[in-house]
């Protein structure tokens, strides 16, 4: 069944929205609790148990890039050492007003354990853990989230996803495609109106409003809001688990965690509110407030062809990361760009584009054989131009964006061995933003 149309929210004005209904997997009665990822538990496991800290990206505020191993925080300041340099190398301190970002190298978060609820809001935030009533029709709680119990109202939230294997419930924008709701049922019907309360959950004809299904959550696969996106510009954290925090503030913890007040919609701004504390090994990446940063993987094709001597070339490929609608938008782990030359791709970029950076290398196995040249453009003009093959198979392209908006061009352009193996990958491919 599909209900089209817009009405307003009652009590608060806010405009019609609509829900949808996909297949799904049934949900199990009672939601196990997620991860929590504090100072004391989350010390233990990860990639970084064994071997030391995994590997970071760090970025500076110009988009030039370092492998680090980080290892460990101080309030406003981040501790690592340099990746060529590990484990006996110097370890450096950095101010974090001096880092844009700091991504994982290809690392994907965790997949959610089973039963738990994925709760998207309005302002980014991405938490796991059980949902809960509170008594208000309204309103539920999020508990044993990365920040602990987390109050829930209809009009913050973005997206539930009660089955963590349904396609992109581990991305997304987390928006409806129009101003009305949408909910996917487990049998693959499709719902959309207007869901007028939690608990139970109800979804009402925008077209009658005397015409509402209530829904069990045995039913529901995923539930989808129109609630408009509201960012609030805070810092961002990313963590293993699969949640999104955003930070208002950093503070010193103990033994190097990183440890901050959450910025969470819908929640009191007065008073203590929720903090995150988490060992850097669960830190999958940061953004940090006042850098606009977009993924170029996020980015859709404009256009691509074969190079010279191919009458036919494979697109762009994305591998890995997790998709979200740009780094500001909930996806920091851009994923990685794989360009099959010889070829040319070229990406669209809005206004406010300011700076591009990409690590650049040749494909794990066209590292013997793979001679070739990628060559940037930006208003017809070449902005950097990177030669690989033989010993020197990876290198970074850093160059300004001027004169915005604009195509992106990249063109793999055949070495001396032809078009061997001319396979490049760009990683944590990202464009800086500059707000107006």
């Amino acid at each position: 069944m599909v209900v089209s149309g817009r009405r307003g929210r009652g009590h608060d004005g806010m405009s019609g929205r609509r829900i949808i209904a996909g297949r799904v997997m049934r949900v199990a009665g009672v939601i196990a609790a997620a991860v929590m990822v504090s100072g004391a538990g989350a010390g233990t496991g990860g990639a970084g148990a064994i071997g030391g800290p995994p590997e970071r990206v760090l970025i500076d505020r110009a988009l030039s890039r370092s492998t680090v191993r980080v290892t460990g925080f101080a309030g406003a300041s981040v501790s690592y050492v340099m990746g060529e340099a590990w484990p006996s190398g110097t370890v450096r301190t950095r101010q974090l007003s001096d880092v844009a970002a700091i991504v994982g190298a290809g690392e994907r978060p965790e997949p959610a354990r089973a039963g738990t609820v994925v709760v998207e809001l309005v302002d980014g935030t991405r938490l796991l853990g059980t949902l809960e009533p509170t008594g208000d029709p309204d309103r539920g709680e999020v508990r044993g989230t990365a920040i602990g119990t987390v109050p829930l109202g209809l009009d913050h939230l973005s997206r539930l996803v009660f089955d963590d294997g349904a396609a992109g419930s581990a991305g997304g924008s987390g928006s409806a495609p129009s101003d009305s709701d949408v909910v996917e049922l487990a049998n693959g019907d499709r719902l959309e109106g207007l869901v007028v309360s939690l608990f139970p959950l109800v979804v009402e004809d925008v077209r009658d409003a005397g015409k509402k299904t209530e829904l069990s959550a045995d039913r529901v696969r995923r539930v989808v809001m129109s609630n408009a996106r509201r960012e609030g510009g805070h810092s961002r954290v990313w963590l293993r688990d699969g949640s999104i925090v955003n930070i208002e503030t950093f503070v010193k913890g103990e033994g190097g965690v990183l440890a901050g007040r959450a910025s969470v919609s819908g929640m009191p701004v007065d008073g203590p509110g929720p903090s995150l504390v988490v060992a850097p090994e669960r830190v999958l990446a940061l953004v940090m407030s006042g850098t606009e940063l977009v993924a170029l993987s996020d980015v859709a094709v404009a256009a691509y062809r074969p190079g010279m001597g191919r009458r036919w070339a494979p697109g762009p490929s994305v591998v890995g990361g997790v998709a979200g609608g740009g780094v500001s938008g909930g996806g920091a782990l851009g994923g990685d760009i794989e360009l099959c030359g010889p070829m040319t791709a070229e990406w669209e970029l809005p206004k406010g584009a300011a700076r591009f950076s990409a690590g650049v290398e040749l494909a794990a196995g066209a590292r013997a054989l793979g001679e070739c040249t990628l060559v940037v453009e930006w208003g017809g003009k070449e902005i950097a131009r990177l030669e690989l093959g033989g010993e020197r198979w990876s290198g970074e392209v850093v160059a300004a964006l001027e004169g915005g908006p604009g195509r992106l061009v990249m063109r793999v352009e055949s070495g001396g061995r032809g078009p061997v193996q001319n396979r490049v990958v760009l990683r944590q491919a990202m464009v800086l933003m500059e707000r107006h």
